[in-house]
């Protein structure tokens, strides 16, 4: 092999170590990038996770001052919050007859004792209504008679309002529910000797809606069903309701109208 031959094999041989160098140089430089570009990526990872973890934990302290806001609010409501009580019987809408007592109903010009108010704040808009027993049939009819109280006076914290003068109209069915409670007195065990239920509805300051349900017992007097707050609809309101007030609404308007000059 001459002296040529000699210096281009090893020219070769130094081109090949050159470019395996190269080649390998390459290649870790390569790997190194794509474990910065995976190293850029967990961080990445990690921040989403930090900053989803920070929108978590904001997202829980929003919930507590929702909360701690509603528990204030709540006991604000709580500091004016009217509870009406019957203050005294029936009075002479009771009578006996074979030995049994009942209201004597559909008699105008009716009194019975007033309310008294024996909560913390004032008792406003007020209404109520006085069903008793179903009629005697088989089965029992719900009852159609009642005696109303309409827009009794206001009543301050542990005051006792005047005497109430009873009223015979309104179109509310005995069978409408406040509280889950009917209007007039169910017929069953629970209710021996209950000869009259006592429903109010009110207002508070804050122009919630109230009620209370009283069942009158012939011996005992009143017995409490139960007072329900944040009702949706009170005794006028369940009363426009009906078909028969709304034209008897519509009349009066028509007629209001015909009457201006």
């Amino acid at each position: 092999m001459d002296i040529g031959t000699l210096i281009a094999t090893g020219v070769t041989a130094a081109a090949t170590v050159v470019l395996a160098i190269f080649a390998y140089v390459t290649i870790q430089a390569y790997k190194k990038q794509v474990q910065i570009g995976q190293d850029q990526v967990k961080v990445g990872q990690e921040q989403v996770r930090v900053a989803q973890e920070q929108v978590r934990i904001g997202q829980d302290q929003v919930k507590v001052s929702q909360e701690q806001a509603k528990i204030a609010q709540e006991q604000q409501f709580n500091q004016s919050r009217p509870i009406l009580y019957p203050a005294g019987g029936l009075g002479n809408i009771i009578e006996t007859s074979g030995g049994k007592p009942h209201v004597k109903w559909g008699n105008q010009l009716q009194e019975i004792d007033g309310l008294r108010n024996i909560g913390v704040g004032p008792a406003l808009n007020i209404y109520g209504i006085l069903f008793g027993l179903p009629l005697k049939s088989t089965p029992p009819v719900p009852p159609h008679e009642r005696y109303v109280v309409w827009n009794y006076p206001a009543l301050s914290p542990d005051k006792e309002g005047d005497k109430i003068a009873l009223q015979l109209f309104t179109n509310l069915s005995s069978e409408t529910t406040i509280g889950g409670y009917p209007l007039y007195v169910p017929d069953d065990a629970d209710h021996i000797g209950i000869i009259a239920r006592f429903t109010l509805t009110y207002h508070d300051v804050f122009n919630r809606k109230h009620a209370s349900i009283y069942d009158y017992h012939a011996q005992y007097g009143w017995m409490c069903r139960g007072h329900f707050p944040n009702i949706e609809h009170d005794i006028r309101e369940l009363d426009r309701q009906t078909l028969m007030t709304q034209q008897a609404e519509q009349y009066w308007i028509a007629a209001g109208k015909i009457a201006q000059p």
